[in-house]
Order: C-alpha cells, then sequence, then structure tokens
C-alpha cells in the first residue's frame, strides 16, 4: 500500500515537471460543452482551430456552450465572469474572446476584451452573431454555427 502512495506522488512530480497542469496555453482548455451540443470530433476541430488562432496571433478565444447562466442575469455578465476567471487573454494584451452559446436560452453572445474590443466592436460582433451563426442555429447545426462564428471572428481580427 505504501508502495502506491509514494508511486502516487512521484507521478504527480513527473506530470507537473512535464508540463502538465501549469497552465501554459499547451495545455489551456479551449472549448467548454457544458450544454453537450458538441461531439468530441467537434470540440476537437474547434480546439484545432483555436490553438493554430492562438499560435500564430497570441489572441485567445475559449467557446462554452450552456444551458442557463445561473446566477447571472445577461450572457454578457457570465461571458465576462467566464474570460476572467479561466484568464481568457494574455494580460498585457488583453486579447481575449469567449464565445457563449446556449441551445436552451436560445441566446448566443461574443464578449471581448479591452483589446479584442478595438477590432471586434459590439456591431461586428452583432453582425457576426445575426448573419453568420444564427442561420446555422435555426437549423439545429450548433456544430456549424460554432464554427462559422469563430472563423469569421479570426478573420476579422488578423
Amino acid at each position: 500500500m505504501r508502495h502506491i502512495f509514494v508511486f502516487s506522488i512521484i507521478a504527480m512530480f513527473l506530470l507537473n515537471a512535464c508540463g502538465q497542469g501549469n497552465g501554459n496555453v499547451d495545455n489551456k482548455k479551449w472549448v467548454f460543452d457544458y450544454e453537450d451540443v458538441l461531439n468530441d470530433n467537434q470540440e476537437y476541430l474547434l480546439d484545432s482551430i483555436i490553438r493554430e488562432c492562438e499560435a500564430q496571433t497570441t489572441n485567445e478565444i475559449v467557446i462554452v456552450t450552456v444551458d442557463n447562466i445561473g446566477e447571472f442575469d445577461k450572457m454578457v455578465e457570465y461571458a465576462v465572469d467566464f474570460g476572467e476567471k479561466h484568464g481568457v487573454g494574455k494580460n498585457e494584451k488583453d486579447n481575449g474572446l469567449v464565445i457563449l452559446f446556449s441551445k436552451s436560452m436560445r441566446e448566443t453572445f461574443l464578449a471581448t476584451g479591452y483589446g479584442t474590443e478595438k477590432i471586434l466592436k459590439d456591431e461586428i460582433c452583432k453582425a457576426i452573431i445575426d448573419s453568420t451563426m444564427i442561420p446555422y442555429f435555426k437549423d439545429q447545426d450548433y456544430f456549424g454555427g460554432l464554427k462559422s462564428g469563430l472563423e469569421e471572428c479570426i478573420i476579422r481580427w488578423k
């Protein structure tokens, strides 16, 4: 029994030494599908797109799906809180973006960091939601809407 405990401690140190769980970009999670509207392949594809964007631009994006926003009154409040808690965006650039979607609430929101909003202004975010994402959502293609919105944000952001 003691050997298992010692092995567990050694394994934890090795994982940390190899960079597991240290909060760096390689280990950061980018897709949080709490509403379970995506399959594993779809999550992987969205994550890959976001990782490539971050590698090229340092911009950080997360996609969050939820069935409710809990204690918050508005999507914007939930999205901003989520971005702050998860450290979305580089501190010195404030270049984060939270793409929040709720199928059950029939709402979506794009929350930008201060650095991001210089390019992705509110009217641009609204246009991306209305003309790029919602047509997919109306057809119950949630992955298509999230992917198209993500790609449109990246194109305008570069």
